[in-house]
């Protein structure tokens, strides 16, 4: 049994914070931004899948990267894969900061009047 469970459980909780604080906004809330209203909810799964695709991966491959070349090699690949994702998050995705989802919809197609008749 755990002697310092207060402890255990603030650890426990700010790191489930930060896994849930990055990760979740890419493919949660950053999808819901992004694309156009006509085909947000095609892409909010297309993202949800390809997340829980990735999870999956992982999950599969940790136990052969810790049988195969202990745990520095399992949780440095989850490190490069984790950089990775910032990287690509940070450098190839657009800013929404600061945008309506409407603005958002008129750069995808490029005037509002066609944002209108790509909704509808």
């Amino acid at each position: 049994m755990l002697r310092q469970p207060v402890e255990t459980t603030i650890v426990y909780g700010i790191s489930y914070f930060f896994t849930e604080f990055g990760p979740n906004a890419t493919t949660f809330v950053y999808p819901a931004e992004l694309f156009p209203v006509a085909g947000r909810t095609t892409g909010h799964g297309i993202a949800s899948a390809t997340g829980k695709l990735g999870g999956f991966v992982g999950v599969f491959f940790f136990p052969i990267l810790l049988s195969a070349g202990g745990l520095l090699a399992a949780e440095s690949m989850a490190a490069a894969v984790s950089l990775l994702g910032i990287l690509v998050t940070v450098f190839m995705l657009p800013e929404t900061k600061n945008k309506s989802l409407e603005e958002l919809s008129i750069e995808e197609v490029g005037t509002p009047d066609a944002a209108v008749v790509r909704a509808a």
